[in-house]
């Protein structure tokens, strides 16, 4: 009776160091993904950065090529070459803004969610140190949903 009490501690703590090490993975993916997506965050923010100082410059010639033609109103401006062409670049530089916005919202939310899973993932740990006991199947599904979701979005330009 003993060595089947033993043979089933010894099991169950086998089970245990088996999903200590799933845990401790999920972390090191968790964080590797996350670092991956705040990389991701930091250049578009750059770009945007780039992309909003060339609308203020265009924007600076734009008001400079007014003054140029004094006494012309708004729609008639429209008929000087590098006005229509510097307001047809504002438009479009801002609606690369507006995307690479998307973007940077889209990671900030990804480290969101991937704050929660960890979170979840250390009160797993939680349980299993004092309970000797904790059903992780589901959250690692869930886990390894998020991250391919977050991985694959992350390797778009």
């Amino acid at each position: 009776m003993v060595w089947l009490i033993a043979g089933m501690l010894a099991t169950g703590h086998a089970a245990e160091d088996g999903k200590s090490q799933t845990l401790n993975q999920a972390l090191a993916d968790i964080q590797s993904t996350e670092q991956t997506l705040r990389r991701k965050a930091e250049l578009a923010e750059r770009v945007r950065q780039k992309l909003l100082q060339q609308v203020d410059e265009f924007k600076a010639e734009v008001n400079q090529e007014r003054q140029r033609v004094p006494g012309v109103a708004f729609p008639n401006v429209l008929q000087y070459a590098r006005i229509d062409a510097d307001l047809r670049l504002i438009q479009r530089l801002i609606a690369y803004v507006d995307r690479l916005e998307d973007r940077i919202n889209y990671y900030q939310s990804a480290v969101y969610t991937l704050d929660f899973y960890r979170s979840q993932i250390h009160d797993k740990l939680l349980f299993l140190r004092a309970l000797n006991d904790a059903d992780i199947a589901g959250l690692m599904q869930e886990l390894a949903t998020e991250l391919e979701l977050f991985k694959s979005q992350a390797e778009k330009p």
